[in-house]
């Protein structure tokens, strides 16, 4: 049903941050994609695939640990409840 659902962000609205800006956001897990090294948009297929990871968390953002190419690495955070 359209409109229903769980509170959870779309992959669409995962918001990438930097340290400094994490500050005050509960981190959760480590998440990665990948892609094949023939796909010419490698980096963009692998981010995506760790944003729909990073949702499926219940994330708002991502910090990139290894941002580039066909493997990327990010650390999770919800940046709109409070830090345990």
């Amino acid at each position: 049903m359209v409109g229903c659902g769980s509170n959870k962000p779309s992959a669409a609205h995962i918001k990438e941050g930097t340290d400094l800006e994490l500050t005050d956001c509960k981190q959760l897990e480590r998440v990665n994609g990948s892609a094949s090294s023939s796909d010419s948009k490698a980096e963009e297929h692998a981010k995506n695939q760790a944003r729909e990871r990073a949702a499926a968390l219940g994330a708002t953002h991502v910090r990139w640990i290894v941002p580039c190419c066909t493997y990327v690495e990010a650390a999770t955070y919800r940046c709109d409840t409070p830090i345990d």
